[in-house]
């Protein structure tokens, strides 16, 4: 009896362990399968146009993303008229759940064609702009209003020198700005100036290059219609695309839009 005793008490030990590792194994099994029951967000990156080295920041838009959500990418990149006929094609966009605008294509003057991808968005296709998609299609299309800055939510008619960008977060309560700096410094920098603010979007941050001398609105969230859009104007060099703290703040915006933030 007492070497019985004696045999539990030496292998107690080893038996708690083992059911310790056998619930952790079912607990990690559980937590993966509920990993893979997440459907992918399925996603369009458009990019292409002057200025700004596309070639590379398609790379690092897409591969930075995906490591920290689940995305599955498609991307098309061409001049302002490959991607006028892409994006005029029925239905370009259905088999996505978000497109993703890195692109500048600053002189379209063809109203209809803006009128028809804005359409796209208003129906309910989640969108993220970055960048100098705030300069693209609005420039010369008679009532502006109704067309891409109303999709934006913001309207830029420029931007301020090269030069790094101080960023305040304005909303650290959001969802989208959760855990990220009070403040933080992008390494270069093009600080588009923003004339107007639609009623439809929410500012969450705002950059300055001179110490705080003059503030730009820079991140912010948009409805339109029954699409959600981020937005940020961060963006021209790859030394700030490649920061941690962009592809943080550009997957959780993206992941906003499609709203699968959690």
């Amino acid at each position: 009896m007492k070497s019985t005793l004696r045999t539990f008490v030496l292998l107690a030990p080893l038996l708690i362990l083992g059911i310790l590792f056998a619930v952790g194994g079912v607990g990690i099994a559980a937590k993966d399968q509920e990993e893979t029951k997440i459907k992918a967000v399925r996603a369009l990156l458009v990019t292409g146009g002057g200025y700004h080295d596309y070639k590379t920041q398609k790379k690092i838009l897409t591969e930075g993303i995906s490591k920290r959500a689940k995305v599955e990418w498609d991307v098309f990149m061409g001049d302002a008229k490959q991607t006028k006929e892409k994006l005029s094609e029925e239905g370009w966009a259905d088999d996505y759940d978000v497109i993703v605008y890195n692109l500048c294509h600053a002189h379209e003057t063809d109203g209809k064609f803006v009128e028809g991808l804005g359409k796209v968005h208003h129906d309910g296709k989640a969108a993220v702009v970055i960048h100098c998609s705030m300069h693209s299609y609005h420039w010369k299309i008679p009532g502006e209003t109704k067309h891409w800055p109303a999709l934006l939510g913001v309207t830029s008619p420029r931007h301020g020198r090269h030069a790094p960008i101080e960023v305040t977060n304005l909303a650290a309560d959001h969802p989208v700005m959760k855990g990220f700096p009070a403040k933080w410094k992008t390494p270069k920098g093009e600080l588009y100036h923003i004339k107007k603010v639609w009623p439809t979007a929410t500012i969450l941050a705002k950059g300055s290059i001179d110490g705080g001398k003059a503030f730009h609105d820079c991140v912010w969230l948009n409805e339109y219609g029954k699409g959600k859009v981020f937005g940020t104007t961060l963006g021209h060099h790859n030394e700030t695309m490649q920061e941690e703290v962009y592809l943080d703040l550009v997957a959780r915006g993206l992941l906003w839009a499609v709203g699968q933030l959690k």
